[in-house]
């Protein structure tokens, strides 16, 4: 690791987390890109964030892990996630049968999460993608012109830590060898509340044309109580310490943010290819615009500059 774990407390706050696996070099360049994911590129997952101030945060934890403060009080209160959770569930389930012609059975819990996470309804999964191309993708799309972040996860250790984990909790937790089994172990286990402080890959029995194009997978943590960076990094020191870089997050410096769009597009990385449909199409027209518009003011200020010349030429006085 970058910087040593073992003074750290999991519990204490998201800051600590992302400073601790944070790359002390940022990417600059396509090269730079290549070389930081080198280490995790046979068995790595990758995620891109447009903003680096976004942290590793589902969208139920954003919605709901927050706290009701009262005015000229120390009191805090932590809103419900469980309840809440269940609650955006139950509704899902109750009206997903009038836009989706084959829903999951009521016992597929994993399926129904991954289906809500797919529509964009709120749930404590988190995209990944085993391609870091992939992840750039997201990294460097849309308009925005500060600092990206990209992560990545050793999946090798990753699995590994979580099942051994998983098995100290639930003595009935398949090995994974039976991915029917686990699927079925993890249906039963997800909605508990005493579940460890974990995150699992959670695949669903279903895969979607979105997640086979994205080469997607899912993370899920099994904690209502605390959020998806605060159990990883339990996961970085518990039982043990880690002695080699398994999580890293890096700054991406979006000057060149063209440029890798460019490349990516060469690979047959666009929306039209991640988003599969006419959605997918369209927003990959204004990715097309946005690198053409790129390349026309450049070619705008390369023209004015030379006719400034000129005509700075054609006006100098006669010595």
């Amino acid at each position: 690791m970058n910087r040593l774990l073992a003074d750290y407390d999991p519990f204490r706050n998201l800051e600590l987390f992302e400073g601790l696996v944070t790359e002390d070099e940022p990417i600059c360049s396509w090269e730079d890109f290549q070389r930081w994911f080198a280490p995790f590129k046979d068995g790595g997952c990758f995620r891109g964030h447009r903003e680096a101030s976004w942290n590793l945060a589902s969208t139920l934890d954003r919605a709901l892990l927050k706290t009701v403060a009262v005015e000229n009080s120390a009191v805090r209160e932590k809103l419900n996630p469980e309840e809440n959770e269940r609650a955006v569930l139950l509704d899902f389930q109750r009206g997903a049968h009038h836009y989706h012609a084959a829903t999951p059975t009521p016992d597929q819990v994993v399926d129904w999460l991954a289906l809500m996470q797919h529509h964009g309804a709120p749930t404590r999964m988190l995209d990944w993608t085993q391609s870091p191309y992939v992840a750039l993708y997201f990294a460097v799309q849309g308009t925005s012109e500060g600092e990206a972040a990209l992560w990545a996860i050793d999946l090798e250790w990753f699995e590994k830590r979580s099942k051994e984990l998983l098995r100290q909790h639930h003595k009935d937790c398949p090995d994974g060898s039976d991915f029917r089994a686990f699927c079925d172990y993890m249906n039963r286990i997800l909605l508990r509340d005493d579940n460890p402080h974990i995150i699992v890959a959670a695949s669903p029995m279903q895969l979607n044309e979105r997640m086979l194009a994205q080469q997607g997978q899912l993370m899920c943590n099994l904690r209502h109580d605390v959020g998806f960076s605060t159990s990883l990094l339990g996961m970085l020191i518990h039982p043990s310490v880690v002695d080699r870089q398994v999580v890293s997050r890096v700054v991406l410096k979006k000057h060149h943010r063209i440029h890798f769009l460019e490349e990516l597009r060469r690979m047959n990385i666009h929306s039209a290819s991640l988003f599969p449909g006419l959605d997918g199409f369209a927003r990959s027209l204004a990715v097309n615009l946005d690198i053409s518009l790129a390349h026309q003011v450049e070619s705008r200020k390369e023209a004015m500059i030379q006719n400034i010349r000129e005509f700075k030429l054609r006006h100098q006085q006669p010595q």
